[in-house]
């Protein structure tokens, strides 16, 4: 029996994750006539399609664009029902430093490049033959997950297709309670312009049957909890502070659109903008961007890599909502099934933050003592 042919006659799957293509095909073309393949150009994109392609073996480049190698090893390592899976790392960088972050980052293998296709080959299959878990029985064949990304079907049925006709329910202008509780974060953050509460809402109360998930990226708290204030009436609204942190939310919350700040540590907006626009869940998915950047070049800059909106800093509650607005009467939008509700995302990020918090303060301590 073939190092391919296992129990059930179930083959290993290897999924490839370099941002050269070059590279892609000729591991590919090393390894295709014993293993099935499939393939991703990222980070983003390699967690994207974890669940769905299901590999039992990565091969992986360290340094691509947006989500490095070491990163995304991180996040797969996090993932319970991925975490024993071997990874190999294949990379330019040759140092002992470099190899021992790669081990501390999860991975089981690592070879330089060039590429030494021989070597590549054996070291693949003594890999699977001592490894301790057989290949899985996958959910999808190769020729189902083909077509399923090519018809953009890759999250399952749509629950519902929002359009100008039907757009979501846009939430109201805060009340005067609201204004009262959060009037400084509004008033510092939107340039101390006053929110009007005097007079009815300009806009209409429109019911869905489900709620747009939205996802927020930005680096500044303030602004994170004034934009969720503002449209949590009308949307689920979740978060994240950085690049790193918006990709790996991403894949497990779902969001149906997102709002990006371009200034964000670890990767930039653009460069965020442009991976969800590749990655064939996310494509095409309304992206609006949120900036003190003011330029017409910025903005152009923005609009050429993908975005919808652009809306810049400082702006009021209305400001945002009419974007909102705007944007839903531009785009096609659908929302899908979620894996995770929001209740549960919130009580999740109330206990990463409790743990972060937790041990913010022993080494807080810690320190203290060495100095004491």
């Amino acid at each position: 029996m073939s190092i391919q042919e296992v129990k059930d006659n179930i083959p290993w799957r290897i999924m490839i994750v370099d941002d050269d293509k070059d590279i892609r095909v000729l591991i590919s073309t090393v390894l295709s006539n014993q293993f099935e393949i499939v393939e991703a150009f990222d980070g983003l994109d390699a967690l994207e399609k974890l669940e769905r392609c299901q590999p039992d073996f990565i091969i992986m480049d360290v340094m691509m664009p947006l989500m490095n190698g070491l990163e995304a090893s991180e996040a797969i390592r996090e993932n319970p029902n991925f975490s024993y899976i071997p990874i190999l790392f294949i990379s330019a960088l040759s140092s002992r430093e470099d190899m021992e972050k790669a081990y501390r980052s999860g991975a089981d293998l690592y070879l330089t490049k060039p590429i030494d296709t021989s070597h590549l080959l054996t070291t693949v299959q003594n890999t699977l033959k001592k490894h301790r878990y057989p290949p899985q029985k996958k959910q999808y064949t190769l020729q189902q997950i083909r077509e399923m990304e090519k018809s953009g079907a890759v999250t399952g049925a749509p629950v519902e297709a929002i359009t100008s006709k039907q757009p979501p329910a846009i939430p109201t202008a805060p009340t005067a309670e609201k204004v009262k509780t959060c009037e400084s974060e509004y008033e510092r953050i939107a340039g101390r312009q006053p929110i009007p509460t005097h007079k009815e809402s300009p806009y209409v109360e429109l019911r869905s049957i489900v709620t747009p998930r939205v996802m927020v990226v930005d680096d500044e708290a303030d602004m994170l909890e004034f934009t969720r204030m503002t449209l949590r009436e009308g949307f689920e609204v979740v978060t994240a502070s950085d690049g790193l942190e918006a990709v790996k939310k991403l894949v497990i919350y779902q969001p149906d659109l997102f709002i990006l700040d371009i200034m964000i540590p670890k990767m930039s907006g653009y460069q965020l903008c442009q991976s969800l626009r590749r990655n064939v869940t996310f494509q095409n998915s309304p992206i609006m961007f949120i900036s003190a950047k003011t330029s017409q070049k910025d903005i152009d800059y923005a609009m050429k890599l993908g975005a919808d909106m652009y809306l810049t800093k400082p702006f009021t509650p209305k400001d945002l909502l009419d974007s909102m607005r705007e944007l839903f009467k531009k785009r096609h939008i659908e929302i899908r099934a979620k894996k995770i509700s929001i209740k549960e995302i919130e009580e999740r990020e109330k206990e990463e933050k409790r743990v972060f918090e937790a041990r913010e303060e022993r080494l807080l301590k810690k320190k203290e003592g060495y100095q004491g």
